[in-house]
């Protein structure tokens, strides 16, 4: 596959390839595609000031050049409570795939892989485990840790 050459056709940056094992893209998606460029413009306008869940998000933002504040950013692949509901250690990043077969019973990324797959799957990921999100990924963000007297 030469992906320099489909993309120089579609507007997209020759750098990043069509990895489609990880994206799930192929040659023929791109055939009417919106510039990368411009596709990453629209991007950062829609995520701008917006929570952002999904699973070990940094290589994304990479690639977009964005940075949200880390307080909209709800990643799974950080989330201490999900690795304790998996009965993972604390210290290893578990996989998405590994995640949501552990926490959710669901096999995803059987074959070729699909962006709204894991999409959903992170999201389902974060709702079980919502009302202690903060308290597991980050401590400072729990009254208790601060010893705040609670208002009744």
């Amino acid at each position: 596959l030469d992906t320099a050459k489909c993309h120089e056709s579609s507007g997209i940056n020759a750098e990043y390839g069509h990895r489609t094992k990880w994206s799930g893209i192929k040659r023929k998606h791109l055939s009417n595609a919106t510039p990368f460029s411009e596709a990453i413009k629209q991007i950062k306008k829609i995520l701008s000031g917006k929570y952002i869940i999904g699973h070990d998000l940094q290589n994304d933002f990479s690639v977009l050049n964005f940075k949200p504040h880390g307080c909209l950013v709800l990643d799974t692949a950080k989330c201490h409570a999900l690795r304790h509901l998996a009965g993972l250690p604390v210290a290893q990043r578990p996989s998405l795939k590994k995640l949501t077969g552990h926490i959710l019973g669901k096999d995803i990324q059987s074959s070729s892989h699909c962006s709204v797959e894991d999409a959903r799957a992170a999201l389902m990921l974060y709702k079980a485990v919502k009302d202690n999100w903060h308290s597991k990924v980050n401590p400072y963000l729990n009254d208790s840790y601060w010893n705040v007297p609670t208002t009744t």
